[in-house]
């Protein structure tokens, strides 16, 4: 069997549909299938089990430019283009990974070729927040195209119940929507905790991973909660991980915080076969507990990496969090943006850093990429034998 992934977004952007997509092709391949990525635009992952082919990105710029920005219909040249594609790798699945406006053209040619379909959303594709302003479906276009495009899918994976009931509101059948989490390799998290030693210091060591976005993963909150833990005297250490998290500093007024700060823009490795790479691993290990200020999430792919590393959460009770976080068992769920509760809850752990025990962990095996792979093949399965 042959599985094209098509990942809307990959690297070198990062992102948590982008280590699925990767992650995903590698284990089908270890399973003795074949996976191949099928891109727009050249990546920088050097080790992988699975081939990488190239969309024509001219082809396709130019259809998407004329739809998009003229709509003006090209798509025949687009199933000229893509009959001689499927004639030539034979793909038995299209798997598709985080959807955007040419994803949507892709497929929509696709079913006219006759070609089966999977679709995984990982969050913007599908989920909306007015608030924020998050979600491609604030785009009329976006949104159009995707309700004529929802008849020519096949199956949708759902990675959460939020993505499951978004799927629901978009009047998508029960029965084309199989429920798949995203996934991380434990065994991979479990052998580097094991070298790591335990922080026996006072010191408490928080840590986030996210890219920088202020409104949608909560950065413009992060001197409010410096302040708090300042006022109530908490020794800290805050570490935060992810592309552009520097533009925090020059969000800060008092510069007394930034002492406390530990700002990491860049921990790619490429040369790994399995993401996170043990750089991310290794400081999950070395910290305490993980804090998450986003205002939405479709999943929280870093969620489970921390819990991987047996590490409790500290989170608002916001889609994606209060799905994988469960108060007072992996980690602690804040109604409301209560401050107060935050603080109280922070320094029970502050005096008790053994409190939640191996029970992060424990949580954490039910994404264990190593077992969720068996139900992507079945699907994969289920639909190569329909007609």
């Amino acid at each position: 069997m042959k599985i094209a992934i098509v990942p809307g977004a990959f690297f070198p952007n990062p992102g948590g549909a982008q280590v699925q997509a990767h992650n995903l092709a590698n284990k089908i391949c270890e399973k003795k299938h074949n996976a191949e990525m099928v891109l727009l635009d050249k990546t920088t992952i050097k080790k992988k089990k699975y081939k990488i082919t190239f969309f024509n990105k001219i082809i396709i710029n130019i259809i998407f430019l004329f739809h998009y920005y003229l709509n003006i219909d090209l798509t025949f040249l687009l199933k000229i283009y893509l009959k001689k594609f499927i004639k030539r790798n034979k793909y038995h699945i299209w798997h598709f990974i985080f959807l955007n406006y040419k994803s949507l053209l892709i497929i929509n040619t696709l079913k006219k070729l006759n070609q089966k379909i999977i679709v995984t959303f990982q969050g913007a594709d599908i989920q909306i927040n007015k608030e924020i302003n998050y979600g491609n479906r604030l785009d009329s276009k976006y949104e159009k195209l995707l309700q004529i495009n929802k008849k020519n899918i096949d199956y949708f994976t759902a990675i959460s119940k939020n993505i499951y009931n978004d799927l629901l509101n978009l009047k998508i059948s029960k029965n084309k929507i199989i429920e798949i989490p995203n996934g991380t390799i434990l065994s991979k998290a479990k052998q580097i905790k094991k070298k790591i030693k335990k922080n026996e210091t006072q010191k408490l060591k928080i840590i986030t991973v996210a890219r920088y976005a202020s409104k949608k993963k909560g950065f413009d909150l992060v001197e409010k909660i410096l302040k708090i833990l300042f006022e109530k005297k908490i020794h800290f250490e805050w570490t935060i991980i992810g592309k552009n998290t520097s533009k925090i500093l020059n969000k800060i007024n008092d510069k007394k915080y930034i002492s406390s700060l530990k700002i990491i823009e860049d921990l790619t490795n490429e040369n790994e076969l399995y993401y996170p790479n043990s750089k991310i691993l290794k400081h999950y290990s070395k910290s305490d507990i993980y804090l998450n200020l986003s205002r939405i999430e479709s999943f929280g792919i870093t969620f489970i990496e921390s819990l991987s590393c047996n590490l409790p959460i500290i989170t608002f009770d916001r889609k994606g969090a209060n799905e994988i976080v469960k108060n007072l068992n992996n980690g602690f769920v804040i109604k409301n943006r209560d401050f107060s509760s935050f603080i109280k809850y922070l320094n029970r752990f502050y005096k008790d850093k053994n409190f939640f025990k191996n029970r992060p962990y424990l949580s954490s095996r039910k994404y264990d990429l190593d077992q969720l792979i068996y139900s992507y093949i079945k699907t994969y399965n289920k639909l190569s034998k329909q007609k």
